[in-house]
């Protein structure tokens, strides 16, 4: 038999053929739920850091991308080999880490998130030379048919949903201040708010008594993972509070708030990622009844530990 022939991905003709790949992976194995389907979609549209690998009837059998710069993500149809392929995503996403370091005058640099309970892709990155990093992420989620605690606010202090467009961008600046970055654009806002992804009712805002908008919470659901995977399910992006308003409850105030109306829309499940060193913000999710799916542990490669090495 012919083995599969690697190849660029090419928009927007693979998408669904990759879509469709990635939640047959994600029903037949334990794998990582992230990115949401719905995030990749978006960050296909403009992708040229992503290859495929396709069978004589010109299927996809795995499937590799390049997300944010220096992560990879994987994955390959349970039987499709026994590790060529993935060895083969591994190598080309190191090449492509090589060739844009170099371009950049930067050192190479690749992480791949892998659930702690897999030791197959774990043993496989550690044989292709990349080495465990310092720190994980812990994905959690909650079941909604479980109670929610009632919602307790300052007082002055109003919940509401976003006021649409015209408010894009008080909720970039919002952003930028509350998380001490830039990295945020109107444009991306606005082009999330009119994806599928975005339901205005999970989409709030938590005001001042002045008006000020004093902290944001926005979630996305994932539509197909509803229809193949039987997961109702969302996944809380971002809690954000200014500065000035911070330890006042806001955050989980708008938190609980979301259950609530991600229950009410039919939801079952909320996801959520958090950095293994934040136990602050572990600690209200835990509060607001989140339990730890899974670990993500990074396999990373560094030119620049190989060759202190």
């Amino acid at each position: 038999m012919k083995p599969p022939a690697a190849r660029p991905y090419r928009h927007p003709d693979d998408l669904e053929p990759v879509v469709d790949l990635i939640l047959t992976c994600r029903a037949e194995e334990r794998i990582d739920p992230w990115p949401p389907v719905h995030d990749i979609r978006a960050r296909l549209g403009d992708a040229d850091d992503a290859r495929l690998w396709i069978d004589a009837n010109d299927r996809p059998v795995a499937f590799a991308m390049i997300w944010e710069g220096n992560v990879l993500i994987y994955v390959a149809l349970p039987g499709a080999s026994d590790e060529t392929l993935e060895m083969q995503a591994v190598a080309w996403a190191l090449e492509q880490a090589r060739t844009r370091a170099e371009l950049c005058g930067e050192r190479a640099v690749l992480c791949v998130p892998v659930r702690d309970d897999d030791p197959h892709r774990t043993g496989l990155l550690t044989r292709a030379g990349l080495r465990l990093g310092e720190w994980h992420m812990i994905r959690m989620h909650r079941w909604l048919h479980l109670p929610i605690d009632g919602i307790h606010l300052p007082p002055g202090f109003t919940l509401r949903s976003v006021a649409g467009d015209s408010e894009a961008q008080a909720l970039v600046d919002l952003h930028h201040i509350a998380f001490a970055t830039t990295s945020k654009t109107l444009t991306e806002r606005i082009a999330w708010m009119h994806s599928p992804a975005c339901d205005p009712r999970l989409d709030l805002v938590a005001v001042a008594p002045d008006g000020t908008l004093a902290a944001f919470c926005r979630c996305s659901v994932c539509p197909e993972e509803r229809v193949r995977l039987k997961d109702a399910a969302a996944w809380i992006d971002l809690i954000g509070v200014h500065p000035a308003y911070r330890r006042q409850g806001l955050g989980r105030a708008l938190l609980l708030q979301t259950l609530q109306h991600m229950r009410s829309i039919g939801l079952r499940r909320a996801w959520l990622s958090v950095g293994s060193w934040n136990t602050p913000a572990q600690r209200l999710f835990e509060s607001c009844g989140f339990a730890v799916a899974c670990r993500i542990i990074w396999l990373v490669y560094d030119e620049e530990l190989e060759v202190a090495v």
